[in-house]
């Protein structure tokens, strides 16, 4: 069967009619809702229109589509969403000014940073709506007011697109009022000129780890069904009282055992880090599991913060109540934990998420990367928390 090729030459592209069906329903929900759609609501159309997913799913790979595991077997949940990249998007029809968008955010968020002067320790550069300069500022008459509110629609899809493009570092948006923020450093220079999809794919090709550009055009695949870090090489064991005496204690010497610690991380953990960590760049492993942290608390709260100011506003108990609460006890211990999880959260953006995004590129080691990882995913088990409240309050009468 022809499948119909959308994407410019060079880019990625479906390897089949059902991949391409899959494609094309996800931005058919996204240009309609202006949000992603979770897997329930993917999986049911397809199963509807008489397609299968996990056949769907192997004709494409992760520079198409980003929300589930290289490895097919180990199945999303219900309701993780499923987004797609700017090549995803490419391949689908009614995508151009979308996409026409995108490429003028990068451009002018290109022209903003060598100007840009940070106002406080570790803070970035970031895009925002009115940094697009939209040529009507005061609209009047009700032909302007639709075109106005177009072009607003249409760059809140470019940011969503960007938002895990590799240009920019992260963000926010929100559906509610259609805001947005991109944030970006000199990583976004490479770019300064792309002009065409085209430009902007090879650039992106070009700056990125060889290994990450064979991991994302890589297929996804039926494989070991797992998100269990492997246990690390045993190194070799001393015990703890070499040379003394053959009348110490035996109890000693159990000691001397390394202790070892699997962990299931949290789906979402597991999502963006596995494949990264299975090639050994645990500092994109690493760097990857705190900016979806990030990104998730910037859904639930919405606004333009990021970072640490992010944290602070969406934990903190002064003066205003917390946006988000992630607490397990109850009476006089609620208000310390929440402010220890304030903290928590805030001290993962300013000593995890920005060394790694910003450098220098201190290498991690397999340990410590697991030790992270796992960091990670306590944290955002601690956002289910906020989420399920919130599905609760939303279900009931």
């Amino acid at each position: 069967m022809i499948v119909r090729s959308i994407a410019p030459e060079g880019m990625p592209r479906a390897a089949g009619a059902e991949g391409q069906a899959l494609l094309d329903e996800i931005w058919a929900h996204f240009k309609t809702h202006q949000s992603w759609p979770t897997f329930d609501d993917i999986d049911r159309k397809l199963y509807a229109a008489g397609r299968n997913y996990e056949e769907a799913v192997q004709q494409l790979c992760p520079a198409l589509l980003r929300g589930i595991s290289s490895d097919i077997l180990r199945m999303p949940q219900g309701s993780d969403p499923l987004s797609l990249t700017i090549a995803g998007a490419a391949n689908c029809a009614d995508a151009d000014s979308v996409l026409d968008e995108f490429l003028r955010m990068v451009r002018t968020a290109a022209s903003i940073e060598p100007h840009f002067r940070s106002t406080e320790p570790g803070e970035q550069p970031r895009l925002l709506p009115k940094d697009l300069d939209l040529p009507i500022q005061s609209p009047k008459a009700r032909l302007k007011i639709k075109l106005w509110d177009l072009m607003k629609l249409q760059a809140f899809k470019a940011a969503a697109l960007g938002l895990h493009e590799p240009c920019f570092r992260g963000g926010a948006t929100n559906v509610a009022d259609l805001t947005w923020s991109l944030v970006f450093d000199r990583g976004i220079r490479p770019y300064a000129s792309v002009q065409r999809l085209d430009d902007y794919w090879r650039v992106r090709e070009r700056v990125a780890e060889p290994a990450r550009v064979e991991a994302e055009n890589r297929p996804f695949h039926k494989g070991p069904a797992s998100n269990l870090l492997p246990p690390p090489p045993q190194a070799p064991v001393v015990p703890l009282l070499a040379g003394l005496s053959q009348k110490a204690p035996s109890v000693a010497a159990e000691s001397s055992e390394p202790m070892s610690v699997t962990c299931t991380l949290h789906p979402l953990i597991a999502t963006v880090a596995e494949e990264r960590y299975r090639r050994g760049a645990y500092n994109d492993a690493v760097r990857s599991a705190f900016q979806e942290v990030e990104h998730r608390v910037a859904t639930l709260v919405g606004g333009n913060l990021v970072g640490a100011p992010l944290m602070g506003m969406a934990f903190g108990t002064k003066p205003d109540p917390p946006k988000i609460k992630v607490t397990r006890f109850t009476g006089a211990s609620l208000d310390s934990e929440q402010t220890g999880m304030q903290f928590l959260f805030k001290g993962a953006m300013h000593a995890v998420r920005n060394p790694l995004s910003h450098g220098p590129d201190e290498k991690f080691d397999r340990d410590e990367a697991e030790e992270m990882l796992v960091f990670a995913s306590f944290l955002m088990r601690r956002l289910d928390i906020e989420d399920d409240k919130r599905k609760a309050a939303a279900s009931s009468p």
